[in-house]
């Protein structure tokens, strides 16, 4: 059976009954993969949400979002009621029929920092062994530059037994969003586009105009998308060391930060930020890139040094708190602290990332309640 995602052009997808035609299989339903489905069922695709976790497959089904995203809830249960989104852990029922299939799985970094894509390379061993000539393959997922051509491509070939860029397409189009505003980041920051072939990059380009209406940014190869996601990501990492040590610098000077920060940002280029603890992907997409530049003889030391300011700022909290404690004659050690809020940012209902965790355990390693 041949399917026709790969000849998709703009004219195909113009209607939304032109649209349901289609049946879209996102593979990966976190929080990136789920409102990626349900922007897609809104638009009029029929989509699919693949997980092998039955809980988040149940959740979904019943309408339940695991996420705290704001209009994700609304979206979930329009297009399930409305027949165009459906959700499975079953890997056939998922595929067999799909013509595009969107991999939005995560590619966390392992305890010695390194990049595991054990769970991308396991997606793409069963999506090789369901696919069919004419399928479109999307990647979504923040991966090292060469990770869309080394793994995925050579995985989905040799379990498919069919060439990238010939019998099926092959493309990377990392999502720009932030958590608490997935959903609206998705539909109106520019996507940025790379894909294996023309064929596979018309299709693509196609498919994405149908969600998202900040422009559709093409750049020369997949590797130069690959790292623009990581260099978008590591900017602000670095942004946030350097925030971090002036604000360290400030206190020590007996000098408001906030003051500095706030005069300092009228320069049009200067970008400085609260200081804190950051969270999310942020931690370990710097990781990302520097494996891959290490494997190639190129050591980054700005990202590298960046994250070890940003890790040790859980130890300046820590010496912050103690030095409150003194100031009010306090003993710290036995002392009981709340901490109002865990995740890594505001109304998120996410804590993976999130540095506070490291904090609690820091705290009561050193005799805290």
């Amino acid at each position: 059976m041949y399917c026709r995602a790969l000849m998709l052009t703009e004219e195909d997808l113009k209607s939304f009954e032109q649209r349901g035609k289609y049946i879209v299989t996102v593979v990966g339903c976190g929080k990136i993969g789920l409102p990626t489905a349900c922007l897609f069922a809104d638009a009029g695709f029929k989509v699919i949400c693949f997980d092998i976790d039955p809980k988040i497959v149940s959740q979904i089904s019943m309408g339940r979002n695991p996420f705290l995203e704001p209009g994700l809830d609304e979206l979930l249960r329009k297009n399930l009621s409305e027949g165009r989104l459906s959700a499975t852990n079953h890997v056939r029922e998922a595929l067999s029929n799909s013509d595009i299939v969107i991999i939005a799985v995560d590619t966390p970094i392992d305890e010695k920092k390194r990049p595991d894509y054990s769970k991308l390379e396991n997606a793409c061993k069963d999506i090789g062994l369901n696919i069919k000539p004419g399928n479109l393959i999307i990647l979504e997922s923040t991966v090292g530059p060469g990770v869309t051509e080394n793994i995925v491509k050579e995985i989905l070939e040799t379990s498919s037994g069919l060439k990238a860029g010939k019998d099926f397409g092959l493309a990377f189009s990392p999502v720009r969003a932030s958590a608490g505003r997935i959903v609206q980041d998705m539909i109106r920051y520019p996507r940025i586009l790379a894909a294996i072939n023309k064929q596979s990059l018309t299709a693509t380009r196609a498919l994405l105009k149908t969600i998202v209406k900040g422009g559709i940014l093409e750049v020369s190869s997949i590797k130069t998308a690959e790292i623009v996601k990581l260099a978008e990501n590591i900017y602000r990492d670095v942004n946030l060391a350097l925030s971090n040590e002036i604000a360290l610098l400030c206190e020590r000077m007996g000098v408001d930060y906030v003051e500095v920060q706030a005069a300092a940002n009228t320069q049009p280029y200067c970008h400085l930020l609260k200081p804190g603890l950051v969270g999310g992907h942020i931690p370990k997409d710097p990781y990302l890139l520097i494996y891959e530049a290490e494997n190639i003889g190129v050591k980054l030391r700005i990202p590298a040094l960046a994250r070890k300011v940003n890790d040790e700022s859980v130890k300046r909290v820590i010496d912050l708190i103690k030095s409150a404690f003194k100031a009010a004659n306090k003993t710290f050690r036995r002392s009981k602290i709340a901490i109002l809020g865990v995740s890594y940012k505001p109304n998120v209902k996410e804590i993976k990332g999130s540095l506070v965790i490291n904090l609690v355990n820091l705290l009561r390693s050193r005799g805290v309640e």
